[in-house]
């Protein structure tokens, strides 16, 4: 009967990420458009290294989420924001 636990799935190991200042991430989400279009929350974390919840805070004032599509669950800059990145790449 023991021999009969359930296994436990083995999760990694819970990492506190330290909010960065606003207008860095900013900066930095801004740069990460310019290499791709297109982001994965989960991608963004990894790449920022922020909180989940502080980040779709800023991704919600930056970016629309495509729910449907090619590009569903990912996010994408606003088009506002999309002419001043390519107008500052071009100067």
């Amino acid at each position: 009967m023991q021999d009969k636990k359930k296994a436990v799935p083995v999760k990694g190991p819970e990492v506190k990420r330290t909010r960065r200042d606003r207008g860095e991430l900013e900066d930095i989400m801004f740069k990460l458009f310019e290499r791709q279009p297109n982001w994965t929350l989960k991608q963004l974390v990894q790449e920022t290294d922020q909180p989940a919840q502080f980040l779709k805070e800023i991704l919600n004032e930056l970016c629309v989420y495509n729910k449907r599509g090619t590009n569903q669950g990912t996010y994408e800059l606003k088009p506002e924001y999309k002419k001043s990145v390519e107008d500052t790449g071009a100067e």
